[in-house]
């Protein structure tokens, strides 16, 4: 049987709805469900789970109503080191085996006033700001609608009265209607959510000890943002489904404590279940810093309690929106060959993962599972399922299984009071043109839809939003031209902005040359290369590019 995420330890749960009995169990767990997804966001830092109920299994049905469910659970695993190279780390699996995160932001006293307000998520829809600004301002709270009145927008005057909590640092987005910084919904403010539903949620590692990877604490705050949308725009079908079948998740992270980290990581962890749980195969895109799952039998049956999707062909993805994918890498559940290619449990494991090696510090190899091969890797799976010769899992006649699967950033330095985003999409294709292994093409082709519709509609719309959340410097900006491309001599790179690195990877994922460039053009030798397509990953100030390049 699947495990389950409270079942595994009843007393645990009997008392901790005991000592919640106030906080009305509704805002533990709110779902977004105006397209063609029904996705349960709640508490203690995980995404897509039942936090309201005792079967508690994964929540991101899709399609909406279908009572198939693609995802069991999520949560961002966050590791860092510090210049005396001490391990910190934070990071969630499934809440039977302890706690890293703790919902609310970072303060200094943590009691029951604060629980009462904190231990929660909040939902805005956009039916909701369009009748609350239809009345005349300054209003009174009897005629504000409770979701807007108790946004947790900073110094917001609703909160402190009813709750006697002050909001004192930038929490959710919000419309400063009269532009004085503090969030007042009875003289006009209202939340600044972009989709048709948001969502806001937010927690912090540093209220008590880490007992689910017994890492140290990093002292940071993470305030996050869930978006659906119903898409009506779009010409042509298939654009339609790709922005009705998903969910977009925008993280800001901000380190309040007195530490500077020299080398942060994190890393988008999930547990795809897609429809039945143990017949699935992952893999990733690195051009599109996309990783996926897909099933790898014919026949998605049903495997009790979880619904299968039958002979409908359907892929999971998860896309990097505004950072490069460094790693990618996969682990199985139940079933699995040995705990090495397992589950991690303490904090030099998840360490580990996030740098692309397995639990017992062996690399990522390039070649059937990814373990104990010959050529390092940090990317596993980057071929595609449908290219005979291109690595993975059907390429190596894997057996399907129990997957999960995570996606990350790495080496990052993260100094006190930096904030720094990470912006993610989540989403289903389906096509029943296509088949289980060739969805992983449709899912490609929505990836992109969702990358436009993204800096075009998204980015956009949080410019016009203040506090919490703020708007992420668009990839777009950072022109890069690499040309002659096919080469088979040298590239040269050129930019607009000052270049960082490069990284020239093979289409597997290995890394053949990193250079620190210092400068808007660089020139980089390919002659010794083999004729074939290779990804150059040029790094900006807080941005970069993934390009493809040929060598003739």
């Amino acid at each position: 049987m699947k495990k389950r995420l409270l079942l595994a330890k009843p007393l645990f749960i009997v008392l901790l709805l005991a000592a919640n009995f106030a906080i009305l169990p509704a805002q533990r767990i709110l779902y977004l469900n105006s397209n063609n997804v029904n996705a349960g966001i709640g508490v203690e830092g995980n995404l897509f789970t039942q936090y309201d109920s005792l079967s508690a299994g994964g929540r991101f049905e899709s399609p909406k109503g279908s009572g198939i469910e693609a995802i069991f659970a999520q949560s961002l695993w966050i590791t860092a080191r510090d210049a005396n190279d001490s391990l910190y780390c934070a990071a969630n699996r499934y809440w039977d085996y302890g706690y890293d995160f703790f919902d609310g932001p970072i303060a200094t006293t943590y009691d029951s006033i604060y629980d009462h307000y904190y231990k929660r998520v909040w939902k805005v829809t956009q039916q909701q700001i369009a009748q609350f600004r239809t009345l005349t301002f300054p209003t009174t709270a009897n005629l504000v609608d409770t979701a807007i009145l108790h946004w947790p927008g900073k110094g917001n005057p609703s909160v402190l009265g009813d709750f006697g909590v002050n909001i004192n640092s930038a929490l959710a987005p919000f419309v400063d209607v009269n532009g004085n910084g503090i969030y007042d919904p009875l003289q006009g403010d209202y939340p600044g959510i972009c989709g048709d539903e948001g969502l806001f949620f937010v927690y912090n590692d540093a209220r008590g000890p880490h007992t689910q990877s017994n890492g140290k604490a990093l002292g940071i705050e993470i305030r996050g943002i869930a978006n659906s949308y119903t898409d009506s725009t779009s010409v042509a079908p298939y654009a339609k489904r790709a922005i009705n079948n998903t969910i977009f998740v925008q993280y800001e992270i901000e380190n309040k404590s007195t530490v500077n980290y020299t080398s942060l990581d994190v890393a988008n962890w999930v547990d795809e279940d897609l429809g039945c749980f143990d017949n699935d195969y992952v893999g990733c895109d690195t051009a599109r810093s996309l990783m996926f799952a897909y099933n790898g039998t014919l026949m998605d049956p049903d495997c009790a309690p979880e619904k299968g999707y039958g002979t409908l062909p359907v892929a999971l993805g998860i896309k990097m929106l505004n950072q490069p994918m460094n790693v990618f890498g996969y682990f199985t559940g139940q079933g699995a060959s040995s705990p090495s290619v397992s589950d991690p449990i303490t904090a030099p494991q998840y360490r580990n993962y996030c740098e692309g090696f397995w639990i017992d510090t062996v690399p990522f190899t390039v070649g059937g599972n990814g373990y104990n091969g010959v050529d390092p890797t940090k990317f596993i799976f980057p071929g595609d399922p449908n290219i005979a010769n291109q690595w993975s899992e059907v390429q190596t006649h894997d057996v399907p299984g129990d997957r999960r699967m995570f996606g990350g950033t790495m080496h990052q330095t993260f100094n006190p009071g930096e904030i720094k985003h990470f912006d993610y999409a989540f989403f289903t294709s389906f096509d029943s043109s296509s088949d289980h292994f060739s969805i992983v093409d449709t899912l490609k082709r929505d990836a992109d839809v969702i990358n436009t519709f993204y800096y075009d509609n998204i980015l956009p719309c949080q410019a016009q939003h203040v506090s919490g959340i703020a708007p992420v410097p668009n990839n777009n900006q950072f022109t890069v031209s690499i040309y002659p491309n096919p080469a088979n001599n040298n590239i040269t790179i050129e930019s607009t902005d000052n270049i960082q690195t490069i990284q020239l990877m093979d289409i597997e994922g290995r890394v053949l040359l990193h250079k620190t460039i210092g400068a808007t053009k660089a020139l980089i030798p390919v002659n010794t290369l083999a004729k074939g397509v290779y990804l150059l990953n040029v790094q900006g100030v807080g941005t970069s590019v993934i390009r493809k390049i040929v060598v003739e």
